[in-house]
């Protein structure tokens, strides 16, 4: 926690200042801008990721609830290089207000990628565009595309959303302050700055539908690779009859089988469940980490204010300690009133899923065993019929002719 804030005082365009202002982000805006960033990095496009946000104003509250992308146009004079082309996102905002009038979405704000640093000074000048032409209180959604690669602890989004404001400049004023000058009107000078704001994820009931949809499609997603094509010696050409059905089993088969809707739901419902396990222990070492990491005068109750001595140590919380207390309180909710009962269901469970498994090695076995009954019974027919087909003399010596005529190899007496 500290070193983030040591990296953010470096930034001159972070505030200092606090906001009141609560950002709530739906899902379905980190699709549209996952997808986005997708697109433009496959097709290794020049200009800068840029895209508008779409949602309502509601106090001091802001919904960020829809994306989209915005169209940019070389600017060689502007620091970033490029702007906004302003006539294309106007119409384009005008679209998804008349798509999304029934909710009366507005545009809110504007993402792209930032370092976690904060806004670098190359990007106010869109930002500046923005508050003077479309919206004056835009926010800004910075992704941070190197924290999706560290896999953060505790399932953290790779974002941040700020607020902008103008504030006198902290530098101005203290060089001000250094001489006795004369006051002046006008004199003070304002510059753009970001304050970090709070925001909570909130799905409704299409997002729902939105985000199983792609777990279903994430989950039997596969690879194809290009067909390629098949080798063939010299003495693939003149191969024929056996030899060539022998050349042919030995090359190498393509694997295009389609599962069906049933393993597809299974497959897509077992996925569900082992992100949900996934994010449930990473949750819960988050909080063993926590509580392992509080300032050893805090836990024995010495100091109730004690404070973090190092970087090991975080900083007490009695909100999250009380939210802490609470979920270990409900946990004798989940488990049942009459545990053995609960205990002897589970094992039956259990016992009739191995069962299952069990009938079902047997049928497959069972299945073998016919296979390789049929195919016994297609090489012995094979072999009586060519031995009826034999003439007296194709007869091997030594033995009788099945026709009583006497072969080569008979003795004569």
């Amino acid at each position: 926690m500290s070193s983030n804030a040591g990296l953010k005082s470096v930034n001159p365009l972070i505030s200092n200042q606090s906001s009141e202002l609560q950002a709530v982000l739906h899902p379905l805006v980190l699709l549209s801008i996952s997808d986005y960033i997708t697109r433009h990095t496959l097709r290794e496009h020049e200009w800068p990721i840029v895209g508008g946000l779409m949602g309502q104003h509601n106090g001091r509250e802001v919904t960020i609830e829809h994306a989209f992308d915005c169209h940019v146009a070389p600017s060689p004079d502007t620091p970033y290089k490029y702007g906004l082309d302003l006539p294309r996102v106007l119409g384009r905002i005008e679209q998804m207000r008349a798509v999304h009038k029934d909710r009366n979405l507005d545009f809110v704000g504007w993402y792209t990628l930032l370092p976690k640093t904060g806004p670098t000074q190359e990007l106010t000048h869109i930002h500046t565009t923005i508050l003077n032409h479309i919206n004056e209180s835009a926010i800004l959604l910075g992704f941070h595309p190197k924290e999706v690669l560290d896999h953060s602890v505790g399932g953290k989004l790779p974002l941040t959303v700020y607020e902008s404001n103008y504030e006198v400049d902290d530098a101005a004023k203290a060089a001000d302050t250094e001489g006795d000058k004369t006051m002046e009107d006008g004199e003070s000078t304002l510059k753009l700055r970001f304050r970090e704001l709070g925001y909570t994820v909130e799905t409704g009931e299409a997002e729902m539908i939105s985000m199983d949809f792609v777990a279903r499609g994430s989950g039997t997603a596969t690879a194809v690779e290009p067909p390629k094509e098949k080798q063939k010696g010299k003495d693939a050409n003149t191969a024929s009859g056996k030899g060539k059905q022998k050349a042919d089993s030995l090359l190498p088969v393509e694997d295009d089988a389609a599962l069906t809707p049933e393993e597809e739901e299974m497959i897509a419902a077992l996925t569900a469940k082992a992100n949900a396990t996934k994010m449930l222990l990473s949750r819960i070492h988050l909080i063993m980490t926590y509580l392992e990491r509080l300032p050893a005068a805090y836990v024995s109750g010495k100091e109730m204010s004690a404070q973090p001595a190092g970087d090991h140590e975080t900083t007490p919380s009695n909100t999250i300690l009380r939210q802490i207390h609470a979920l270990v309180g409900r946990l004798d909710l989940v488990e049942p009133s009459d545990v053995e009962a609960f205990r002897r269901e589970v094992v039956c469970e259990q016992n009739d899923v191995h069962l299952v498994s069990l009938l079902n090695d047997v049928m497959l076995s069972v299945q073998e065993v016919r296979s390789m009954g049929r195919k016994f019974d297609v090489v012995d027919s094979a072999k009586a019929r060519d031995q009826r087909n034999r003439t007296p003399w194709e007869m091997p010596t030594g033995r009788p002719s099945p026709y009583g005529i006497q072969g080569a190899g008979d003795i004569m007496f």
